[in-house]
């Protein structure tokens, strides 16, 4: 999904087998409270927290990552299960790294709910 000022994107639930919306509500929360204090923001500024995800089938606990440009929801993780992985698996959806990066072990995520201010990755069809 894309508004005028991101683009939102979710992988499937592992699971639930559907986006999960209730990261995407958590995302598009976070990125209108940056939008609010983005005069205020230095261009640096970053953000990291957990957050409760209820209302699913499955609730969970979510860490999440807000910078004025990028905001990321990494579901089903405890916040023990932070790692730099995360964030290059983040880029990797969104088109910042190649397919071939290495994302550092650890637990994977039931689904990665992102929004960015960068264009989405085109997808061509074989």
């Amino acid at each position: 999904m894309t508004t005028s000022e991101r683009t939102y994107l979710s992988t499937i639930c592992r699971h639930t087998g559907e986006p999960c919306h209730i990261g995407l509500a958590v995302v598009r929360q976070l990125a209108a409270s940056v939008e609010k204090a983005a005069p205020l923001l230095a261009p640096e500024f970053e953000m990291q927290g957990h957050v409760r995800l209820e209302g699913c089938s499955r609730p969970c606990c979510a860490l999440f990552r807000m910078t004025p440009g990028d905001l990321q929801v990494f579901c089903d993780l405890d916040p023990s299960d932070w790692s730099p992985g995360l964030l290059r698996l983040a880029d990797l959806l969104t088109g910042g790294l190649p397919a071939a990066a290495d994302r550092a072990a650890g637990p994977p995520p039931a689904a990665v709910v992102l929004a960015t201010r960068r264009e989405p990755p085109r997808m061509t069809a074989h």
